[in-house]
Formats: structure tokens, sequence, C-alpha cells
């Protein structure tokens, strides 16, 4: 049997153990597994049931193959689909068939036809093997098809992990083909006298995969005849590089990352800045994109030009600019941490009341005893009246308040803060905006509007856990004092 330059001269025994050592390689199955083929009808995909077929009786594996029948050819698709059930049927191997109709999907779904028709392919796939308690799915790309692969990722601008091509197993993809050249399986369904369908649309050079194997590779075998072997094998170092990586990301992510959930559910990742400066590009931009899957499992409309931006702004930004990327994700700076979230939607402050102004209101003629109220944000206020400064001298820190209530007009209430807010900070004798002391106690944009404010009449009593005013300050001849704790 005869090949071109790529290969050598081979046997069909030998391409049979080429893929059975490529799979123990790669562990792509094991004895007993239930394997489900996907089949076109083409030289590369009857090869795969044949092969599987043989080595079924070995590792007593339990094979069955799955046909999507697109609906783009019409007459000659059709033809296809029978052409792979007649043969399963003369095999006596399971058939499993769906009509995709991949032009009617394209009226709703704004994706080319090659991709909606892979999109469609492996929703069909993955259904049929959970139906069938299927282990794997096998497919037949081989190695040209991971050339092809290759480049048309390198001409849309892909990072390492584009230009590492398709992996051997990808979760519950297997591809055993990938040791085997597009001539070593065509020679052998010659061989074995296995009559493939032929894809018309194969020499089609409307969609670009067909111009990438029919125009581009001829043209660059121009330049290395072996050019096929060649892009393979770098696919495989970057592969290897890639996985490397990873690796480090992954340690990185789980040592170095601080992930935040709260009370609503909403997960924010942190990143120190000085931590992640000292990486390496390349390990920050791999660290960006494992973070966006962590949101969205994939990186579907995220490009390398969302990647840069997100490194451009670490170095650029400053404390409170926001970065927005696809998928209702953020960037934020806070000071010394990157953080990333999606978009959150403004909480109700309060059940009963939604409006800015006032959330709780306090009745200090009905506060007979120790009181504590529930406030958003897993917080809560527990007020009380003391007599004397004993108490006062005891309890020291932020989250303990002591108010003069002669001083007090009116009720307290408790409310968020508002545009213009200000008071006049402990021992000072001028006032400075609430805005400016929470961004000098370095608190983070998203969490202000979490502080609540202990006001009166007047204004404002206590920024809670933050800054006291200094016009309610206990002094020595303070006969009625109001204790506030801010309990987190």
């Amino acid at each position: 049997m005869s090949v071109n330059n790529n290969v050598n001269v081979i046997n069909i025994m030998e391409i049979i153990e080429r893929v059975e050592n490529f799979a123990r390689e790669y562990d792509l199955f094991k004895a007993h597994d239930k394997l489900l083929i996907a089949c076109s009808g083409g030289p590369d995909s009857m090869a795969l049931v044949d092969i599987f077929q043989k080595l079924s009786v070995k590792y007593k594996l339990e094979i069955i193959v799955a046909h999507a029948e697109h609906g783009i050819r019409k007459e000659s698709s059709l033809n296809d689909a029978w052409y792979v059930k007649n043969y399963c049927e003369q095999k006596n191997i399971p058939f499993f068939m769906e009509h995709l109709n991949v032009l009617e999907h394209l009226k709703t779904e704004k994706l080319s036809v090659e991709t909606l028709a892979r999109k469609l392919r492996y929703q069909f796939l993955r259904k049929i093997a959970k139906a069938q308690n299927a282990t794997k799915i096998v497919t037949a790309h081989h190695l040209n098809d991971q050339a092809e692969t290759v480049l048309q990722h390198l001409l849309r601008g892909a990072g390492t992990a584009g230009l590492s091509g398709m992996k051997a197993k990808n979760e519950d993809i297997i591809r055993p083909f990938l040791c085997l050249y597009r001539e070593e399986i065509e020679a052998y369904c010659s061989d074995e006298n296995i009559n493939p369908c032929l894809d018309e649309t194969n020499n089609c050079l409307d969609y670009e995969r067909n111009r990438i194997r029919l125009d581009l590779i001829p043209r660059l075998k121009a330049y290395n005849p072996k050019v096929v072997t060649a892009i393979c094998n770098s696919a495989k170092i970057i592969a290897q590089e890639n996985d490397f990586i990873n690796y480090y990301v992954k340690n990185f992510y789980r040592d170095k990352v601080i992930v935040d959930i709260d009370n609503q559910g909403r997960k924010s990742i942190k990143i120190d800045i000085k931590v992640l400066k000292q990486e390496h590009k390349a390990i920050r931009n791999a660290l960006y994109r494992y973070i966006i899957k962590e949101f969205k499992r994939n990186l579907e409309n995220i490009s390398f030009v969302h990647i840069d931006k997100i490194d451009k702004f670490l170095y650029n930004g400053h404390t409170g600019l926001i970065l927005q990327l696809p998928k209702n994700l953020q960037v934020k700076i806070n000071y010394d941490r990157l953080t990333f979230s999606e978009k959150e939607i403004s909480p109700i402050e309060n059940s009963e009341e939604k409006e800015q102004n006032i959330s709780i209101k306090i009745d200090l003629g009905l506060l007979l005893t120790k009181k504590e109220i529930k406030l958003p944000y897993e917080q809560s206020l527990i007020i009380d009246k003391i007599c004397g400064q004993d108490e006062v001298m005891k309890l020291s820190g932020r989250e303990h308040c002591f108010i003069d209530m002669d001083k007090i007009k009116g009720d307290l209430f408790i409310r968020k803060r508002q545009n213009g807010d200000r008071i006049i900070p402990k021992g000072m004798t001028g006032s400075k905006k609430v805005k400016d002391i929470l961004i000098d106690r370095k608190i983070p944009a998203e969490d202000r509007d979490k502080i609540p404010l202990i006001c009166d009449e007047k204004g404002i009593i206590w920024i809670a856990g933050i800054q006291q005013d200094n016009n309610y300050l206990v002094n020595k001849n303070s006969k009625h004092i109001l204790y506030l704790k801010l309990k987190k």
C-alpha cells in the first residue's frame, strides 16, 4: 500500500496497532467501555467504525454509531444517512440518527454554517451518549484535520490553546486517529474494500476549512513538502507548553486568588495586584482566561483584544475604574486588588423601603432593653442604653460607638449614603465628605453603599464601623449614653 510523501508504506495491521498504541498512550478508552462513534459515512469515520469493530473483540468494547444528517445537501445528505444505517444493520451495530436541519436553525442563530452544524452535531451526539450510557464519544479527526485546525486558529489570531490544536482526549470526546494521515485512512478503506460516501461540499471553496485544505496547504507544501507533519509537531510542542502554563495557573488560582460569594449568591474573584504583577504576562493572560471560564464555562466572544485590555487595565487603571467585558462581566480596581465580577443589579436595601432615604427608623422612647436590628449584607446593629462611663472605657474599636443621647435630635434612623453626605470626623472641627472618608479608608467602591449610616434629624452620627461625628461624642458630663455595635 503506497501513500504520499508524508508517510511510509505500511500495512493494515500496522495502522490498527498504531491506533491501539496511541489510545493506550493517551488513555482514550478501557476494556468493557461503551463507545459512541460519530460516523458521517466518509472515509475517515467509516475506517473508524471498522477499526473499532476489530478492537471491540480484543477489548470487549460495546460500540454504537450515531449519524447527524445536517440537511444541507438534501438528497445527497439523506443518501449518506441511509448508507451508514444499512452498513450498521449489516454489521449488527446499534445505529442512531437525527435530522438536524441546520439551515432552518440558521435563521435564528448568528453563526456560520460550519460553526452551527458543529454545535448541533455535538448536541446530538451528547444526547445519544447520555441516553445510551456511553463512556466516550469517538470522532475520526486525523493529522490532516489537526493541521487545518491549527492554521484556522492561527489565521484568527489564537493563543497557545488554539495553536495546540485538538486534544486526543477532551472530556467526553476521544480522537484515536490523531496518529494517522488522511492518505493512510483512504488507503485503509481501499484495502479493506470499504466504499465510503463522498461529500461534494468538501470541494466547495465557500467554506473556510475547505479553502485551507484545498488552497493554503498545497501552497505551503511548496515551502515544505511535509508541512502537515511540521504543523502537527509544532502543535504538540505548544500543547505541552500550554499544559504547563495551565497547571501553573490552576495552582496560582488555588493558592493566591480570593473567591467571595455574597448573600445573594453573586461571585467575585479578587487578586492582589502586587502579586499579579510579579507574574509573567503569559501567566497573567492565562489566568484571566481561567477566571472568565470560572464564571461562564467557556471563552465564547472573548478574544485576544479583551485579554490584552485586562492586562493594560491592570497597569493603567486606578481605584474606582471599571472595565466592561462581554458576557456581562466586569473588572474593577479596588486599591490593592483586581476584582472580576458579573454586573450587579442594584439590590433593594430594605424590603419595606426601596427609597434611598429612610431604611429603618428607631424610636428611642421605646428602647427598654438591648435590641438587635437586622441589616442588609449579613450585618446587624446592636443598640442599648447604658449609664455611666465604665462601659465606655471597657470597649474600643471601630465596631463600637457611644453617643451622648442628650445631643440626639428626634429619632434615629439607619440609611445608606447619599450624594453630598458630610460629617465632622471625631477630633476635628471641619466637615468632610463621607465619600472621601471611605476612599481614605480604602473601602472598595462596590462596598461603600453597603455601609449603614446612623443618623438623626440633624445629620449623620456614625458611619457604622468607620467614623463617628464629633458633635455626638460622650464626655465626662454625659449622663445618658447610647451604645451601638455593628455586627457582621
